[in-house]
């Protein structure tokens, strides 16, 4: 059963952009903080993967986001895919994780739960962006749209009608 997301709470979350919105940013966003969690726990001998593994999580959200707010669709699609990369990166060490003893049980099904939710978002993101790439259906302008109408010229006295 899909989870709620965990940070809806945070003032950053309803001061900062859109794209905290966006379902797969909010399963990235969940997942990389579980990926804390469970790497705070590891003793010295497995800092470099832990590191590794934030790092790939973190990663997953923060290209989400750069691709969000850039004013292109192909830039948007690539740092999606990008995204993806990453992702699968971080399912390469949860299997090392696994193979080496690290998480198991409960919490190994709880990851790869959020893994597979995280993995199949990003899939249907990337999948519809490219739609829109190829359909032309994308509006690259993230400000308010106003009519066409008439803007007073300070001084002049006169009427601009959107000309």
């Amino acid at each position: 059963m899909p989870r709620e997301y965990q940070g809806a709470g945070t003032k950053t979350y309803r001061k900062l952009y859109g794209y905290k919105k966006l379902i797969a940013w909010q399963k990235a966003d969940d997942l990389a903080a579980t990926v804390h969690t469970l790497t705070t726990t590891w003793g010295p001998g497995y800092y470099r993967l832990a590191d590794q593994m934030r790092s790939a999580a973190v990663s997953v959200k923060s290209n989400i986001a750069e691709g969000y707010c850039r004013a292109s669709l192909p830039d948007y699609v690539r740092f999606c895919e990008i995204a993806r990369g990453s992702l699968g990166e971080l399912g390469s060490q949860i299997q090392d994780c696994e193979r080496w003893g690290l998480v198991g049980g409960e919490l190994l099904a709880g990851l790869l739960e959020q893994y597979s939710e995280a993995t199949l978002l990003l899939e249907r993101l990337i999948a519809s962006l490219k739609k829109k790439l190829r359909d032309g259906g994308w509006d690259k302008s993230f400000g308010v749209k106003e009519e066409d109408g008439g803007y007073l010229i300070e001084g002049a006295g006169l009427w601009d009608e959107g000309k």
